[in-house]
């Protein structure tokens, strides 16, 4: 005889990310890491190339360094995912580059790999991990974990202090506006969750059929719309997820934006160019359309990666009761051997 069914409730089933206070404690745990950051970025800022290395989330959370990096300094900032970097070894490696290598674990083998052959090249390394100890922090010429059970918060968090004293320490003003955001994190945060909760109840049950969703987004926010479609709503929610830079959409997604499909929009605040027009037409043929990003009080650009995090996290929760899927388990992932 199969197992009884056991069906989640509020009562019985809340992930660790989403107990109370972890966004809080997350934030303070960076905070009170300040000092050690802003340092950190001072050190490596006089290397002339920046890398990022990690697999899943923690490829995800590098994509808002690279574009603060492009839109507003001149300073290469490259981003890739562990196994990529370890395939391509970027010929332009050398002692004047300096890598950050994230894992939630500290442990992720590819990234290790990682991190040794760019420490080989004469490149200088950070590590950065949810915890001090680990093994990728033995090895690094700057060790570095934030210590708190929030993981993309962690991660983001840290290097928005890290990149925002590199880009200070060059001159560019950018760099203060990202340390500055971090300062006050919890004072735009706070307020949204009840609000996310709230509403991510009727956004959750009313996609509770839903099979297969598409996740859009660009700019700061495209990393963040890759780890919802990826992390998420395929490994944690079983769902058939596909994300889609705004840009992009017209080449292959609108042909598959078809009555009762379901596609979520992520809205930054700088509206990307094409979004209004991509949302206006995907209601009027039909499509189940969810848009996220009004919660916060006036976010600002670099706000938003943080701020629509909350709301997707809430969604992500009820979507998974609505589903009866118990989003700290898996089918396969631990029988997978990376």
């Amino acid at each position: 005889m199969s197992e009884p069914i056991k069906y989640l409730t509020e009562e019985n089933y809340a992930p660790y990310w989403l107990q109370p206070d972890v966004t809080e404690k997350t934030i303070k745990s960076v905070q009170s890491k300040k000092d050690y950051l802003i340092d950190l970025g001072r050190k490596i800022s006089g290397h002339e190339r920046f890398y990022m290395v990690g697999s899943g989330g923690s490829y995800s959370v590098q994509f808002p360094l690279r574009y603060i990096a492009e839109k507003y300094t001149k300073i290469p900032v490259l981003n890739f995912s562990s196994l990529d970097f370890l395939e391509r070894k970027p010929i332009a490696v050398d002692e004047k580059a300096a890598g950050v290598f994230i894992s939630q674990s500290g442990k992720t083998a590819e990234v290790l790999e990682a991190m040794r052959w760019f420490k080989g090249q004469g490149g200088a390394t950070v590590g950065l991990t949810q915890k001090t100890e680990s093994l990728i922090n033995d090895e690094v010429d700057h060790p570095y974990g934030w210590d708190a059970p929030g993981v993309t918060f962690g991660k983001l968090a840290s290097m928005y202090y890290i990149f925002g004293s590199i880009c200070r320490e060059k001159g560019y003003v950018i760099g203060d506006e990202m340390i500055a955001t971090i300062d006050n994190l919890l004072d735009k945060l706070l307020p949204m969750i009840q609000l996310a909760k709230k509403r991510a109840k009727k956004q959750g049950l009313a996609m509770k059929e839903q099979t297969e969703m598409f996740v859009l987004g660009g700019g700061i926010n495209y990393g963040l719309t890759y780890q919802f479609a990826v992390c998420t709503l395929m490994e944690m929610c079983w769902v058939h997820a596909t994300h889609i830079n705004y840009s992009e959409f017209g080449h292959g997604s609108i042909e598959v934006f078809t009555p009762g499909s379901a596609a979520l929009f992520l809205r930054g605040a700088v509206e990307y160019p094409v979004s209004e027009k991509i949302l206006e037409w995907a209601k009027g043929n039909g499509v189940e359309c969810i848009e996220f990003g009004g919660l916060a009080n006036d976010p600002s650009n670099l706000e938003t990666p943080f701020t629509l995090f909350i709301e997707l996290e809430w969604f992500s929760y009820y979507l998974s009761l609505a589903k009866n899927r118990d989003m700290n388990a898996w089918r396969y992932y631990h029988l997978y051997k990376f």
